[in-house]
Formats: structure tokens, sequence, C-alpha cells
């Protein structure tokens, strides 16, 4: 969850909390009971959401790795015999064919592996008698190929999980929407009371605030933009792992303004002019990152938080 939604979230809490404890106290307004209830249940699927977009990879990335590494092991051991056996006889088309080292097995894409390995298993299917003397068997092709299908098998996983935590982060924007809406509703029903019960709504007014807890939660070498900065300001975070990035280069398209995330990954511009910007995003190993329509007002800095996806 987002910095903002998580602070917006911990007085949402306090508010639900607060009415409920109270709802005795509410008579100036009985209304207020039925957004109560409403309120609570938009909790209640933000909870859910919540949980489905901390949903975690790196188990499934663990084994994804596990597997490929097993796969590689198992192609090599065909491709030495072949390579063997394609030098003695001069098979050059054979030797074309499984022209794969160990280096270029872990260096290629996921899909690539699964179409070279597959390549390796057929063309080397047709020689096993040929190849018998060089020590390949029916029974490591199978093997091979066995593998390489476990490794298949396990590469929509992570995409899978990746594409539930998208989903989620934009089920939370709704509900969040949903829950400001009905706030406000609230806002306007408590008021009724400020006459009644004075100090009541005044303790309501205060549970309302939103408390800004990032410098106290964020692990930053940043120093603080002075006040009344205009700018933009953030956390990147990583979508597989939930940990925060470094070492992101975040720029502002068609201007001058480029940084890094620093450990904590965190980043900030001030002294841009009031405007519209695109922000974009880059780090090797990650899908680039590009957010438009980004409002900058004079004197505020406009907090802009993401997650960078790693390439699967």
């Amino acid at each position: 969850m987002e910095k903002r939604l998580i602070n917006k979230h911990r007085m949402l809490i306090a508010v639900v909390d607060f009415l409920a404890t109270n709802a005795a106290r509410l008579t100036f307004a009985p209304a207020i009971a039925a957004f109560i209830e409403r309120l609570q249940d938009v909790m209640g699927r933000i909870a859910a959401t919540q949980e489905a977009q901390l949903t975690s990879t790196v188990g499934k990335t663990q084994t994804k790795e596990a597997l490929k590494k097993e796969a590689i092991g198992s192609i090599l051991e065909i491709i030495k015999r072949a390579k063997a056996y394609s030098l003695v006889t001069k098979d050059l088309v054979l030797m074309d064919d499984v022209s794969y080292s160990q280096t270029q097995l872990d260096a290629m894409p996921q899909d690539s592996l699964v179409v070279a390995a597959n390549k390796v298993i057929n063309t080397c299917s047709g020689k096993v008698a040929l190849m018998a003397d060089y020590g390949l068997t029916a029974q490591l092709l199978a093997d091979a190929g066995a593998k390489t299908e476990l490794y298949a098998a396990a590469l929509p996983g992570t995409k899978r999980a990746i594409a539930t935590r998208k989903t989620a982060a934009s089920d939370l924007k709704t509900l969040f929407a949903e829950a400001d809406n009905l706030l406000q509703t609230l806002d306007a029903l408590m008021e009724i009371g400020s006459t009644q019960a004075p100090a009541l709504i005044e303790e309501y007014r205060n549970n309302r605030v939103i408390d800004d807890l990032r410098g106290k939660t964020k692990t930053t070498t940043t120093p603080a933009p002075a006040a009344g900065s205009t700018g933009i300001t953030g956390t990147v975070g990583n979508m597989d792992t939930g940990l925060n990035q470094p070492g992101v280069k975040v720029s502002l398209t068609g201007t001058t303004f480029s940084t890094l995330t620093d450990a904590g990954g965190a980043y900030t511009f001030t002294g841009c002019t009031p405007g519209t910007y695109t922000l974009k995003a880059e780090l090797t190993g990650f899908t680039p990152y590009t957010e438009d329509d980004i409002e900058v007002t004079e004197g505020e800095l406009t907090e802009v938080d993401f997650d960078m996806e790693p390439l699967t």
C-alpha cells in the first residue's frame, strides 16, 4: 500500500473505532448509524484487498530459479555428449543445433530458454542410437524433457502474482475513494451535534486528521526539502519484494531534472515550475515506469509513490 494510503488507512481505523465506541452518543443524527455500517464494510474490503496486494512472488521466484538450474543442468548433459559426437562425425548441423554454453543458457530470457531446451531435446531424440557410445540415452532425454516442462509450468506463477498485486493496487484506490465519500457525509452529519456535544465533535475532528508518517517510517539519506518547496517527492518500491528500491533513476521528461532513489527508495525534485509533468523511472532488470499528468502547485510538494515491476 502506498505511503499516502497507509496514512489515510490509519485515520480511517481511528474514525471507525471512535464512532463505534461512541455510537450511543450519536442520537442527535440517527442517520449516522447506517453510514458507520457502510464505512465498516468498506474497511473490511480494504483489509481483504490489502491482503491480496501483499501477495509475494518471492517463493515462486525461488522455486522457478531452482527448476531453471535443474533444467539447464540436464540440458548441458545432453549438449556435451552431442558436441562430442558431432566433432568426431563432423556433423556440423548437429553442432549448430546444440551450440549453447552454460553462460548463454543462464542469461537467456525464460521463454527463450524453454525454446532452446526443447530444440536440443528434439534434435538429439532422433540420434539416440547413433550417440549411444557417447552416453546419450532415452532416459537422459526424458529427464531433461520433464525438468524443462516443470520449469515452463512455473513461469506464469510470478506473472500471476504480480498481476494480482497490480489489480489490488487499483482496487484499493477505488475503495479509498468510496471511503472518502462516506466520510464527507459523516462529517456533515457529525456537525449537527456541534452544539449539543461540542467535545465529542472536536474529538471526532481530531481523529479525522491524517498523520503524515513519512518522516517516521521512511529510511532516507536525502535531505528534507525546505518548507514551501515546489516540486515532486515520493518513494519507489519493488513490486516483487514489497521493499523500497534504491538506485532507481527518476526523471521528469522534457526537463533537466533527474536523480537516483536513495537507500530508502526516496527521491525529491525541488525548484520545479508549477505545471504538469511526466515522470519516468528506470532501473536495469525492471520494467520502465511512466506516470503522466502530475500536477505541481506553487509552494507544495506533490507526492508520487509507485512500484517498479521486475522483469521475468
